[in-house]
């Protein structure tokens, strides 16, 4: 391509992205209507606070950084209205009540109030109250693991400024420690993504010279790996922020799990959520309508997130090739979403897949304890040049480990 199509192309995938943005604040809307709205605080009022706490707060971060990414005026009107209805909800006389009697949770309880706040829609009142809380002297008298002080940090850093965002707390979370890949949680996957957007503002501040980018950008494939194999758009939205954030070129991997996103939230203009919960038995409309979207919307949250940080970075994704000449053979994946594009891939993007096939190939490996199957994909890593990856270095050591342990059966180490 000449560089005129090259900048063609990048400015209509910069247009896409910032399409799905407002995809991401259409659904922001709908969960401010059909499911925040106060209408609906005397049914259930427990469970109500609870979402308003938790989605309004999702909500306003997306709204903070759907104004980053989208300049154009009709885009920041839209922006503001949405926050000017979200926030009598976010200073509400619950809110005020947490800041008073519960001032080590402030960072939670105010982070939609900063957030709008950092849009143009100030309280200076309800300002005061939880700047005074973040001072208190048992601000920070909450157990919290790693990636949690981070994201305290970060709503402080909304009210006190960068050098918050600075905090002790990054040297012993997964951006310096890493992430025990082999049979990583849900929590060790996430506490790996939100760390990386908590420490830099998605991406606005770089992270301290001495951490490992490359180490982390192949720890996020490993995760982009988890999230396809378990189908899991949610993680896999959060993951895809990594380039961006650690401001590396995209990965082949990172590329095709971009393209699995994208494809799955043309097909249904929104990005879907883990399970729904079974309805009541008299359900009616409008609270089938709740439940719904109050299941679904923070998986579109997180792809917005995404798109916006993408945007705001200057690190868009490269465009995948397809062709409509499918294929029944696939690597040793599970999941569904993944398997669509890759029937749909060209032989050579297939063939560029190589950590894709072997990671998935491993994971396989590891479900059965077939030690003898893991030393041949660390060969096959090897040839590929791969062996350095985090992925496959741990691998390796798990067979130090084995070995060490002198175990002759290797269904021994799950007796």
């Amino acid at each position: 391509m000449t560089r005129k199509q090259n900048q063609g192309a990048d400015l209509r995938r910069l247009d896409l992205l910032r399409e799905y943005v407002r995809s991401a604040l259409h659904m922001a809307r709908l969960v401010l209507d059909e499911v925040l709205a106060a209408r609906f605080s005397d049914e259930e009022p427990d469970k109500y606070l609870d979402l308003v706490g938790k989605a309004g707060g999702e909500l306003a971060m997306l709204l903070r950084m759907a104004k980053r990414a989208l300049p154009d005026e009709k885009d920041g009107a839209e922006i503001l209205a949405i926050a000017s209805d979200l926030a009598p909800l976010a200073r509400s006389s619950h809110v005020y009540r947490s800041l008073l009697f519960r001032p080590s949770r402030t960072p939670m309880h105010a982070l939609a109030h900063f957030c709008l706040a950092d849009l143009g829609l100030p309280h200076e009142n309800l300002d005061r109250v939880a700047r005074l809380a973040l001072q208190s002297s048992v601000h920070d008298a909450n157990e919290r693991v790693p990636y949690r002080m981070l994201d305290a940090a970060w709503a402080r850093h909304l009210a006190f400024g960068d050098q918050e965002l600075n905090h002790a707390a990054i040297s012993f979370s997964p951006l310096c420690t890493g992430v025990d890949l082999l049979k990583a949680t849900w929590d060790d996957a996430y506490a790996l993504t939100h760390a990386l957007v908590y420490a830099t503002d998605f991406g606005r501040v770089s992270l301290p010279d001495h951490i490992d980018r490359h180490h982390l950008l192949g720890t996020a494939e490993a995760i982009a790996v988890k999230a396809l194999d378990e189908d899991d758009l949610d993680l896999l939205a959060e993951v895809l922020m990594a380039p961006a954030i650690l401001k590396v070129d995209w990965t082949p991997t990172l590329a095709f799990a971009w393209e699995v996103l994208e494809r799955v939230w043309k097909e249904f203009g929104f990005v879907p959520g883990p399970g729904i919960p079974p309805p009541a038995s008299d359900e009616t409309r409008i609270q089938k309508v709740r439940r719904v979207l109050g299941t679904v919307y923070h998986t579109t949250f997180a792809a917005g997130l995404c798109c916006a940080t993408l945007i705001s970075c200057q690190s868009l994704p490269p465009e995948v090739d397809s062709t409509s000449a499918e294929t029944s053979e696939f690597p040793a994946g599970k999941g569904a979403a993944w398997k669509i594009n890759w029937s749909r891939s060209t032989p050579a993007v297939r063939e560029n897949l190589n950590f894709l096939s072997l990671a998935f190939s491993l994971r396989r490996a590891l479900d059965d304890m077939d030690l003898v199957r893991v030393r041949e994909i660390l060969g096959s890593a090897a040839e590929a040049g791969l062996i350095e990856h985090p992925l496959f270095i741990q691998s390796l050591e798990l067979l130090e480990r084995i070995n060490a342990a002198n175990l002759t059966d290797s269904r021994e180490a799950i007796n």
